[in-house]
C-alpha cells in the first residue's frame, strides 16, 4: 500500500496575521461591489418593511379582540342611564382584559403599538358609554313620565267626586310641567303637551256623560269641550270619532241579545241623541263615513231588539217548564217507587222507576228538540200526556218483562205476550173509549189521527209485525 505523506507543524496555530500584507485596496465606486450596494439595501429595506406591516397586521389582530369585548361591555350597560357607573362598570372589567392581552405581548413595538391605539379606541368607547346612557335616561324618563300620566288619568276617569277630580287634573299638569323643565323642552312642547292632557281628559269627561244617559248629554259635552276651546287644537274629525265611539259602545253594552238587562229601549233613545249631536261649533258627529257607520248600528239594534224579546220570552218560558218538568217526573218516579213505604221500597220497584223516568227523559229531550217553537202550554201537555202513559205502560208490567229503552232501536222495550195484546184489542174494540193499553202505547209512539187522538189499528199493525219478529227470533 502506499504510504500517504504528512506534515508536521513546526510552531502552534496563532491568529497574529501573517507577516506579508498587501496593500491593494478596492473602492466600492470603482469595482464590481460597487453594483452590489443598493441591491443589499433594497433587502434590508424590504426586510424592515414587512417586519413593520407584519408587526401591524398582528396588532390590528389584538386591537379587534380587545375591541369585541369593549363593544360587549357596552352592550351590556346600553340601558343604563346612570354615566358615571356604566363608564366604571366598563373601565373596571375592560383595564383587566386590556392588561392581561398586552402583558402576553413579547414584542415591545407591537405592545407600543397597541398602547397608541387602545388610547383613541377608549376614547371612542366613553362616547358610545355616555350617548347610550342618556339615551336610556330619556327612554326611562319617557316611560316613567307616561306611565304616571296613565295612572293619574285612570284616577280620573274613575271617580265621581269632583274635588278629586280637580286634584288628579292638577298633578297631570304638573307632571307634565316638571317633565318639560327637566328635558329643557321649550315653550312650544309645553303647550303642545298640554293640550293632549286637556283633550285626553275632555274626551273621558264626555265619554262618562254619555254613559249616565242625561237627556242632555250633549249640551253636558259641548260646555266641556268650549270651556278648553277644544277647537282650536282638537279636529273636528278627532272629536266627532271619539264620540261616536262613546255612543257605540254605551249602545252595545246596553244590547246583549238574550241578556234580561238589556235595554233596547234606552239604545235606541241614545241611538237618537247620537244622530243629532253637534258640536259646539255647528259641526255634526254623524257625518262622513260615520253615517254608515250609524246607519249600520242603527240596523243591527232595531233587528236584534225582536229577536232579543222573542229570546227572553223564551227563556222564560223555559224556566217555567223546566221547574214544570221537574215535578212531572218526580211525580213519575214516585208513582213505582218510594223508599219510606214498604210496599214501594223494593229492587223491583226501584228499577221500575229508574225505566219509567228513564225513558221519560228521552221522550221529553226528542220532543223539544223536534218541537222548538212549542208554546209553554202544548210543552207541559205533553209532559203530562208523557207522565200518564209512562204510568199506564209501567203500571201492569213486571221487571222481568221491561228490556232498555232506547228511541231509535227499542221504543217497545216491554216484552208482552200475544194473547194479553189480542185480549187488549178486544177490550178496545167493545169499548173505544174506555181506559186501554193499546191507546197508550199508541199515543207513546206516536200513533195518531189528525185530531190528537190514538190510532188504534195503525199502532197494533205494526207492533203485531215486532211481536211476530220475537216470537220467530
Amino acid at each position: 500500500m502506499p504510504k500517504i505523506p504528512t506534515f508536521t507543524a513546526e510552531k502552534s496555530i496563532t491568529s497574529e496575521p501573517s507577516s506579508v500584507v498587501s496593500n491593494i485596496k478596492l473602492s466600492p465606486r470603482s469595482t464590481v461591489a460597487s453594483a452590489l450596494i443598493p441591491a443589499a439595501k433594497q433587502v434590508q429595506a424590504y426586510a424592515i418593511k414587512k417586519r413593520d406591516n407584519e408587526e401591524k397586521l398582528q396588532a390590528k389582530k389584538t386591537l379587534l379582540e380587545l375591541k369585541a369585548e369593549s363593544d360587549k361591555i357596552i352592550e351590556s350597560q346600553k340601558d343604563n342611564p346612570n354615566e358615571e357607573e356604566s363608564i366604571g362598570v366598563w373601565e373596571n372589567s375592560f383595564k383587566q382584559l386590556s392588561n392581561n392581552k398586552l402583558s402576553n405581548i413579547k414584542n415591545k413595538r407591537i405592545k407600543k403599538l397597541v398602547e397608541d391605539s387602545l388610547e383613541l379606541e377608549n376614547l371612542e368607547s366613553v362616547y358610545h358609554l355616555k350617548t347610550n346612557s342618556f339615551k336610556a335616561y330619556e327612554k326611562q324618563s319617557v316611560q316613567v313620565y307616561n306611565d304616571k300620566i296613565n295612572m293619574d288619568v285612570a284616577k280620573y276617569k274613575g271617580t265621581d267626586n269632583p274635588i278629586l277630580k280637580v286634584k288628579y287634573k292638577q298633578e297631570i299638569y304638573r307632571d307634565a310641567e316638571d317633565f318639560n323643565k327637566e328635558h329643557e323642552l321649550g315653550s312650544a312642547d309645553l303647550k303642545k303637551r298640554l293640550q293632549t292632557i286637556d283633550a285626553t281628559l275632555l274626551f273621558v269627561d264626555a265619554d262618562y256623560t254619555i254613559g249616565l244617559g242625561f237627556n242632555n248629554a250633549a249640551e253636558q259635552i259641548a260646555k266641556l269641550d268650549s270651556n278648553v276651546n277644544g277647537a282650536s287644537f282638537i279636529n273636528d274629525d278627532l272629536f266627532s270619532n271619539n264620540i261616536f265611539n262613546s255612543y257605540s259602545q254605551k249602545i252595545n253594552d246596553l244590547t246583549i241579545k238574550g241578556d234580561p238587562n238589556a235595554d233596547y229601549d234606552e239604545a235606541e233613545r241614545l241611538l237618537s241623541q247620537l244622530e243629532s249631536f253637534e258640536r259646539y261649533t255647528g259641526s255634526k258627529v254623524v257625518s262622513g263615513e260615520r253615517e254608515v257607520k250609524f246607519a249600520t248600528l242603527r240596523q243591527k239594534i232595531l233587528t236584534e231588539k225582536v229577536g232579543h224579546d222573542d229570546l227572553l220570552r223564551k227563556i222564560q218560558m223555559g224556566n217555567d217548564f223546566e221547574e214544570y218538568n221537574k215535578d212531572q217526573r218526580s211525580l213519575l218516579s214516585s208513582e213505582f217507587y218510594n223508599a219510606l213505604d214498604a210496599r214501594f221500597n223494593k229492587s223491583a220497584n226501584k228499577e221500575k222507576s229508574e225505566a219509567s223516568t228513564f225513558e221519560y227523559d228521552q221522550r221529553i229531550d226528542l220532543f223539544l228538540s223536534s218541537n222548538p217553537d212549542a208554546t209553554e202550554f202544548e210543552m207541559q201537555q205533553y209532559a203530562r200526556d208523557l207522565r200518564l202513559n209512562l204510568i199506564d205502560k209501567y203500571q201492569e208490567t213486571s221487571i222481568e218483562t221491561i228490556t232498555a229503552f232506547n228511541l231509535e232501536e227499542n221504543k217497545f222495550n216491554v216484552i208482552r205476550e200475544a194473547k194479553d195484546i189480542n185480549r187488549s184489542y178486544q177490550e178496545y174494540l167493545a169499548n173505544p173509549e174506555a181506559k186501554n193499553i193499546l191507546k197508550t202505547l199508541s199515543k207513546l209512539n206516536g200513533y195518531v189521527d189528525e185530531s190528537g187522538k190514538p190510532d188504534v189499528e195503525m199502532f197494533l199493525n205494526d207492533y203485531t209485525k215486532i211481536l211476530k219478529q220475537r216470537q220467530e227470533g
